[in-house]
């Protein structure tokens, strides 16, 4: 009632009116105070409310005394109020008088001042007992928009502070109440008006409560409005940084991390310095809070600032809770930052000392994903006992712990025992079905990169919610889904593959061309072909950042085209090849190898200058060569028809020598070199030069004479075939030298013939050629064996004649240049007195006449 007297000191008769209100003071003060304080908060029941009304009109000192006419319509409005309601509406009314006569420039009386600062004292007393005992949300917003002018800063921390508070125990009940979510929308943007208002008056705590609250509260980011508030309360913040106390620093850049708006390194800069300077004042939560923000806004500070603020962190790590010691291990893996000292080692042993029951799911997997993304050497105790205590909880642990927890292991190359590592593919398997579609593609990598391949029904499983969820994949999650399905050797099915390729061509303008390649890779491995709308838009996609390619990239995609057998184009490969010649330096001599294994696959012709240029890069590294390097190298080049140089040839056969000295050559590998270099000629050489080859032909069937080799008849056939080409080549002498052995000759013999013998359908070209020739009256056998029986022509005129119909497979599709296994063919023939007319497939004509004139011109050579 002290109040009420201090309202009614003002006009004239003071002492009348003091007289009356302390009798109506003294009155209310003789009833029972509790019952009365107890009913007014509750409402009370009818007959309190009864007398409340009874007893209003000793509240008249309070209502302004004005003519009769407005009297009577004040007393009636404040009539439906409680007498709270009443002093804040009194408080309005008075304030405003005195600030009109502010306004013209008169001067209050004293009595009237110090009424308005008792009444203003008075209103925020009352507003802040209401907003401390408002129970719900809706109320704290509720008295926010009615009471927005009595608002002082203080006031609105109080009220967000108690707003976040209520929103943990009203989030879930409110959620789906329209009128509470338009409530709110209102009482934010009141608030926010509020905040612009009195900001002038903040200091730091202030501006960081608010902040704090804000993102507690996760106030929407939509409108420019608040975006700009929080910009603007940052702004502030920075400006006042020097009198900002440990905790108002924590405060303001977690509730910055979680508003997704941050200040620009120099202000970040300057209030970790200020952090710094005040440290002795600090908690652990302080620095937690402010690395965990660092982490999320992904911002670098110095590594000095950094290392500062980890050590004064680790001072007192004892007083930390767990969920802050995995923040802060979080924050360094997230901002790639590995201390040089033992901070991480310690962070970890800390964490572990602590009681298991005090420990969570989360905390664990996170300091399982930060050591695994570090690569940080820790403690082997320390780390044991950190992987035993997430085994031991894995039941509990939820989509994205699983994964994480995983990730760790994969990235750690960690190898659990048979036992715990069931334990967790068992939780995987059983909580697969709310896994999303992140947790999904982490947790197939992390399985493919172990290397131990689960059982085929939990990777059904894991494929099957992948196929349900893939609308929502990343194109980094559809890579890594593919290269863990590779990696397990698990074929998941022509439906899911397609679904994939179908989403993977859906995103592929968003997918960098290192991971189209990647995943192109992976399809390949995985023997699917996807539609060739999808492979067109996959290659449109790629060449669209061509000139941003790595040799890797470019290498990758040659080889899925190369291994699925699909043909892009020349247009294509033509680009492709433009983009290899521009940063042939950069290639390493895995990439070089792989590169013009391609073409020759694909039956590309780079060029005699490009292949040159290539060997010579090659030959520049070739003691770092891989074997199958070596090897495809050869082939490839062979395969195009071309020959290697003097100054190329020495130094790659003296390499393959050394290699295949040191049995580093599977025994394929080695055949293939050595058809590959008597198709380039090798032959032809003198026998100083040949001597080095002949070594490796003789080591060489040492290797293949070994039984039970891998494609044993297939790689005899090849040195059959070598053998007969050493002899078209060199003569008697190459021949000799060169010579299979009596224990080998037959069963090389025999293996030659089973692939020549075998059947083979004539194609539209061949059977027109066979026509032409019977409009002619010529007469001819077709797919006839040579005398020998070695070859099978493909028409044979006379006992000396033979015509070659010659497809797009005899030549490079850009060039048309007669690739080696053609040039061999003819050369054989050449050597056992046969002339060979070739008919090319883009010289023949397609009217019959015309092609009778061409094919009489050419036999008439």
């Amino acid at each position: 009632m002290a109040m009420a007297v201090a309202v009614g000191l003002r006009g004239g008769h003071a002492r009348a009116r003091q007289w009356r209100v302390a009798s109506a003071s003294a009155s209310l003060a003789r009833r029972p105070r509790p019952r009365w304080r107890g009913l007014l908060r509750r409402g009370g029941t009818d007959a309190t409310r009864r007398g409340r009304e009874r007893h209003s009109h000793t509240l008249a000192p309070l209502a302004s005394q004005r003519d009769s006419s407005s009297s009577s319509s004040s007393s009636s409005s404040s009539s439906s109020l409680d007498p709270i309601e009443a002093l804040v509406e009194e408080a309005v009314e008075v304030n405003e008088r005195l600030r009109q006569k502010h306004r013209q420039g008169r001067h209050p009386h004293r009595h009237e001042v110090r009424s308005g600062t008792a009444i203003k004292a008075n209103v925020t007393n009352v507003l802040r007992m209401k907003i401390k005992k408002a129970k719900t949300e809706d109320k704290v917003w509720s008295i926010i928009l009615r009471h927005e002018r009595s608002m002082n800063v203080s006031l609105i921390c109080l009220a967000v502070v108690r707003l976040r508070r209520l929103s943990k125990r009203d989030h879930r009940s409110k959620r789906h109440d329209p009128g509470g979510r338009k409530l709110r929308a209102r009482g934010e943007r009141a608030l926010e008006s509020l905040v612009k208002k009195r900001m002038t008056s903040m200091n730091t705590k202030h501006i960081a409560t608010i902040l704090h609250s804000m993102a507690a509260l996760r106030m929407p980011a939509k409108q420019d409005q608040k975006a700009t508030l929080t910009q603007k309360l940052i702004d502030r913040f920075v400006l006042l940084v020097d009198g900002a106390n440990g905790q108002a620093i924590g405060n303001m850049i977690w509730a910055c991390g979680k508003l997704g708006e941050y200040p620009d390194p120099e202000a970040l800069e300057k209030i970790v310095a200020r952090l710094l300077a005040v440290s002795p004042e600090c908690n652990s939560q302080n620095f937690s809070n402010t690395l965990w923000a660092l982490g999320t806004m992904n911002q670098r500070v110095s590594d000095h600032t950094l290392e500062l603020l980890l050590s004064c962190y680790v001072c007192k790590v004892r007083e930390s809770v767990p969920q802050g010691m995995s923040n802060v291990l979080w924050a360094m893996a997230r901002l790639d930052f590995n201390p040089q000292s033992d901070i991480f080692d310690q962070i970890v042993s800390e964490l572990m000392s602590r009681p298991p029951e005090e420990m969570k799911p989360q905390d664990l997997a996170n300091a399982m994903w930060s050591i695994g993304r570090l690569q940080c050497t820790i403690d082997e105790g320390s780390l044991e006992q950190l992987i035993s205590s997430s085994v031991e909880m894995i039941e509990v642990f939820n989509q994205q712990e699983l994964s994480l927890t995983l990730w760790g292991l994969a990235r750690m190359d960690y190898r659990l025992d048979d036992a715990r590592y069931k334990r967790v593919l068992a939780s995987v398997h059983s909580k697969c079905h709310t896994f999303n579609s992140q947790a999904l593609s982490t947790t197939l990598w992390a399985i493919g990169r172990i290397g131990v391949i689960p059982s085929p029904d939990m990777l059904f499983a894991l494929t099957e919610e992948v196929a349900l969820k893939i609308k929502s994949f990343t194109p980094q999650g559809l890579s890594n889904v593919l290269w863990a399905m590779t990696s397990l050797s698990y074929n998941p099915g022509a439906v899911v593959l397609r679904l994939i390729s179908l989403e993977v061509s859906r995103k592929s303008r968003k997918i960098p061309s290192k991971s189209l390649a990647s995943i192109m890779k992976s399809f390949a491995l995985l023997q699917y072909l996807p539609e060739k709308a999808v492979m067109q838009n996959l290659t449109e996609s790629f060449l669209a950042t061509v000139d941003t390619c790595g040799p890797q990239s470019i290498c990758l995609l040659l080889w899925s085209y190369a291994s699925l057998s699909y043909n892009p184009g020349i247009d294509v490969l033509d680009i492709l090849h433009v983009r290899a010649a521009s940063i042939l330096g950069d290639y390493l001599n895995i990439h070089l190898a792989n590169q013009v294994w391609c073409y020759a696959t694909l039956s590309y012709d780079p060029g005699e200058e490009f292949l040159s240029r290539l060997i010579g890069c090659f030959i520049l590294s070739l003691e770092s060569s891989s074997p199958q390097a070596l090897a495809n190298l050869v082939w490839a080049v062979a395969s195009l028809g071309y020959r290697l140089g003097e100054g190329h040839r020495a130094p790659l056969l003296a390499e393959v020598w050394e290699r295949a000295s040191r049995n580093e050559f599977s025994g394929q590998e080695l055949t293939n070199i050595i058809w590959a270099f008597v198709v380039m000629g090798v032959g032809d050489l003198g026998a100083q030069s040949r001597e080095p080859f002949e070594r490796l032909w003789r080591h060489t069937l040492g290797e293949v004479t070994v039984g039970g080799t891998k494609g044993r008849r297939k790689q005899l056939a090849q040195l059959f075939h070598s053998s007969l080409l050493m002899e078209a080549q060199g003569g008697a002498e190459a021949a000799v030298a060169c010579d299979l052995p009596t224990s080998l000759h037959q069963l090389a013999e025999d293996s030659w013939r089973a692939i020549v013998l075998k059947d083979s359908i004539l194609s539209r070209f061949h059977n027109d050629v066979s026509r032409c020739l019977d409009r002619l009256g010529i007469t001819h056998q077709v797919e006839e064996l040579t005398t020998n029986g070695y070859l099978s022509v493909d028409i044979l005129l006379t006992e000396s004649v033979v015509i070659e119909v010659d497809g797009p497979s005899h030549f490079s599709a850009n060039t048309l240049k007669m690739n080696g296994s053609t040039l061999a063919r003819n050369k054989l023939l050449e050597h056992w007195s046969y002339k060979v007319v070739s008919i090319p497939f883009y010289g023949w004509p397609s009217c019959s006449e015309e092609q009778e004139k061409f094919l009489s011109a050419l036999l008439m050579r």
